[in-house]
């Protein structure tokens, strides 16, 4: 059976939705987010320990942490782009980015 991966299921609009609410909501409040707050919206659409279950969201589990954090460096500079992506980067540090890919690296639900 083969996917269409050019349009969105219910799904992943639903998805997108809420990551794009929680978006707006942290957006203003950055600071105020802890690290978990911020670790669920990555959750949300990764799934708990990485295994996504949408065929258009990538698999982090178990994936290189050094790299995870270089391509959300790229999505916060604008070097790589990508609607969703580049607005999760700008909410983090450099910090949380190294403890959301070791996160997602080790392939654990917590």
């Amino acid at each position: 059976m083969s996917v269409n991966k050019t349009k969105k299921s219910p799904a992943i609009k639903g998805v997108c939705l809420s990551i794009g609410l929680s978006l707006t909501m942290f957006s203003g409040i950055s600071s105020a987010a802890t690290d978990q707050d911020l670790l669920n919206m990555c959750m949300a659409c990764h799934g708990k320990d990485g295994s996504s279950e949408f065929t258009s969201i990538p698999n982090l589990k178990w994936q290189n942490a050094a790299y995870m954090v270089q391509q959300l460096e790229q999505f916060k500079s604008g070097q790589r782009q990508d609607k969703t992506m580049t607005k999760v980067a700008n909410l983090l540090t450099t910090e949380q980015m190294k403890a959301m890919a070791d996160h997602f690296n080790k392939g654990k639900e917590e």
